[in-house]
């Protein structure tokens, strides 16, 4: 994985399955100290929405900014394409 030290944002873009991100997101985040920068997640799901996880990158690492998220369902990634790249531009809008 690339240093991302030097990095003041930090998107984490990842899937939601069963509720929680994968298993090798921990790891990036037990790899990563994320304190003090700006997290900004994004994530597919089936019905899971964000599942709270904007809450535990918050306890994860508490000395940063966490930002809103966006949570897409992967069904529309694949067939209502222009839905969803009109709510992500919306979304950018709301975090800037």
């Amino acid at each position: 994985m690339p240093d991302l030290s030097e990095y003041k944002e930090i998107y984490i873009g990842s899937p939601i399955w069963w509720g929680n991100y994968p298993m090798i997101m921990y790891t990036v985040f037990e790899n990563n100290d994320f304190n003090g920068k700006t997290l900004i997640p994004f994530v597919t799901h089936q019905g899971s929405g964000l599942s709270g996880l904007d809450a535990t990158l918050k306890t994860l690492f508490p000395k940063s900014l966490v930002k809103n998220g966006i949570a897409v369902r992967g069904e529309d990634c694949q067939n209502n394409r222009d839905n969803v790249k009109e709510q992500v531009l919306k979304w950018l809008k709301s975090i800037e």
